[in-house]
């Protein structure tokens, strides 16, 4: 009779895992700061990954880690092992069409913010003292 109860049991703990790993396995990051940048002049933005997509509700890690191809967003791939300064670059030179990665950095979150209407969207909201 025991082992009739425990199968189903087995198999919700291994359905609900299966269904955690994606969130489970990304990198718990808890602010943004990149050394390509060098010295900031502001403060580094707190940013506790896990906890933002859950809040967010953000599944997609393309919505952030997106990647593109002849100017236009693949849709259904992320870059996520990829650093974002593979593409943006700290310095970009005069024929750069790329956003810088400040710009990148400031535009992704400020125009998800602004297109939701929730989190932060000026310097001393993110850059905290």
């Amino acid at each position: 009779m025991k082992q009739r109860r425990i199968l189903p049991l087995c198999a919700a703990v291994l359905a609900a895992g299966l269904w955690l790993a994606p969130a489970l396995a990304q990198q718990n990051l808890t602010e943004i700061k990149d050394e390509s940048l060098g010295d900031p002049a502001r403060a580094a933005v707190p940013f506790p990954h896990n906890a933002h997509n859950v809040k967010a509700g953000l599944k997609d890690c393309g919505a952030c880690h997106h990647t593109f191809k002849n100017g236009k967003r693949v849709r259904g791939r992320a870059s996520v092992n990829q650093k974002c300064v593979e593409c943006h670059s700290a310095q970009p030179g005069p024929n750069d069409t790329t956003l810088s990665l400040m710009s990148a950095y400031h535009r992704l979150c400020q125009d998800c913010h602004t297109a939701q209407n929730k989190g932060p969207v000026t310097c001393g909201q993110c850059h905290k003292k």
